[in-house]
């Protein structure tokens, strides 16, 4: 494809974590441009048509939102390939996204939403083409650290849902028995799940529910609980590659 695509005279940026060979041979001689790591949304400036290619549902839908909200021409592995001409025509720069690597380890995406927003089904939806994916439900109480630091990264995993887990952690803490060093306790968990967040090497769906914009919560507990979810989702958010944000079952890309 860019081989076609640089004959018609159009300008190649390919955006890909490794690269394959002949590819890295074009760009040693500056007839294609490369750049070594994960799409970002910077990448489709002054681009005119895009092509993802990617291995994952989730970076190729990404893209695409991307590309329409700029109005760019954007082709998706569902889509037939558009004529080369086209790009003859546009004579305009080029951008073509080329994932070769079965998985791209540490691509940390959170889902937040509220109830029955359809975060859950985004959430999934976003892993759709793997043959495999680990689901891992925290109201069974699971080991997300474990679960975050397994060695299994050609495996994604889709976490469901952190509210469930911080519920269970502020038990575990003593917070609702108000014990004496409780907030030390908590607080050790949720920096322990962050830097848990920050150094996976998987490729990881975690949901999580919006809950500051209902009604206030009715006692001290539940304005806790309240509190530290949002703080917890705005860390996590910091750390994540992408954040997505369900509404009556429409997601919305935030990041």
């Amino acid at each position: 494809m860019v081989t076609a695509l640089r004959s018609s005279g159009a300008l190649v940026r390919v955006v890909a974590p490794t690269q394959i060979r002949p590819l890295t041979e074009l760009a040693a001689q500056g007839l294609i441009e490369v750049a070594n790591r994960q799409y970002q949304a910077r990448d489709l400036a002054d681009a005119w048509l895009v092509f993802a290619c990617s291995d994952h549902q989730s970076v190729n839908a990404a893209l695409a939102f991307d590309a329409e909200q700029a109005r760019i021409w954007c082709v998706t592995p569902q889509d037939s390939p558009p004529p080369v001409a086209a790009a003859t025509v546009a004579r305009a720069e080029t951008l073509a996204l080329d994932e070769t690597a079965p998985v791209q380890p540490g691509r940390r995406l959170l889902v937040l939403g509220g109830a029955r927003s359809g975060k859950s089904v985004a959430a999934q939806a976003m892993l759709d083409g793997h043959e495999t994916v680990q689901h891992v439900t925290t109201s069974e109480n699971p080991d997300l650290i474990d679960v975050l630091a397994a060695a299994e990264v050609s495996t994604p995993v889709l976490i469901d849902c952190l509210a469930t887990w911080l519920s269970q952690a502020m038990i575990d803490s003593g917070i609702m028995e108000e014990i004496d060093g409780a907030d030390a306790e908590l607080e050790r968990r949720l920096e322990e799940l962050l830097q848990s967040w920050r150094a996976t090497h998987r490729h990881v769906v975690a949901v999580s529910n919006e809950v500051g914009w209902g009604v206030e919560p009715d006692s001290t507990t539940n304005r806790r609980f309240r509190d530290e979810l949002g703080w917890l989702n705005t860390r996590l958010a910091a750390a994540s590659d992408e954040v997505w944000l369900c509404t009556a079952g429409i997601a919305t890309r935030l990041r």
